[in-house]
């Protein structure tokens, strides 16, 4: 009977992050496409649309009522971690009605990042918690070409959800989109002499080999970045990233 109960459970728990996985795979297809403005190609959100759509408030309250406990590798975790990021800052966005900026949402003492919480099983976590407590640790350094912050210069919202079984993939190929951006992700400046990427980079250099960025960069850019190639950034464009 205990077998039959637990398999039950598992059973259960499968579908229930299959539905919210399908639904959020469907919001994603919906209401985001690329846009190209203030020079900046990215993937905008019709925050509006996204906001009505029955499917978002679905997708959220599946999320919160997830056991982090129940997910048991490392995939499960980062998969399930960055959805709720992202997932939780479009809330965020259309919860507060805000049309030019997530960082108006922030106060004198606090960044929206860390003055709003979302109770996951019970347990309050902000946006910022969320990255830099939990998915940082796990010291994947593609998460930070995955997790989005509703700006323009962040790296791009996928259009689809992430899941375990396609996680390598889907990160490699987030990281190989930035890169070929450059309007935000990678752009020679002088040959293999001098290259720009994106600030995220910079303000999480820590993250990449440890901050050597051209080592971690070479596997990629084999064509313009060496050891000695001088290394700089784009200016970061905090506006909403909308449509």
């Amino acid at each position: 009977m205990k077998k039959i109960l637990l398999a039950l459970t598992l059973f259960s728990l499968s579908l229930t992050a299959s539905a919210y996985e399908n639904d959020l795979d469907a919001l994603l297809k919906t209401h985001v496409k690329t846009v190209t403005q203030s020079g900046i190609q990215y993937n905008g959100i019709n925050y509006t649309a996204w906001g009505k759509d029955p499917r978002h408030a679905k997708v959220r309250d599946a999320i919160l009522k997830t056991n982090p406990a129940t997910l048991k590798s490392k995939n499960d975790k980062l998969a399930f971690w960055i959805n709720a990021y992202n997932v939780l800052t479009v809330d965020l966005i259309t919860r507060e009605k805000e049309t030019k900026s997530i960082k108006n949402l922030g106060s004198v003492f606090k960044s929206p990042w860390k003055k709003f919480s979302w109770k996951i099983n019970g347990k309050a976590h902000t946006l910022d918690g969320i990255e830099h407590k939990i998915i940082r640790p796990m010291n994947e350094p593609r998460i930070h070409f995955a997790i989005n912050c509703a700006a323009k210069s962040c790296p791009d919202l996928r259009r689809e959800a992430y899941r375990s079984n396609k996680l390598n993939g889907q990160l490699q190929h987030q990281v190989n989109l930035t890169l070929n951006n450059a309007t935000k992700g990678f752009k020679s400046t002088n040959g293999n002499k001098a290259v720009k990427v994106s600030k995220v980079m910079d303000w999480f250099a820590e993250d990449f080999n440890k901050g050597n960025l051209n080592s971690w960069l070479q596997p990629y850019k084999k064509q313009f970045v060496n050891a000695n190639t001088k290394i700089g950034f784009f200016g970061y464009d905090w506006s909403l990233n909308k449509q």
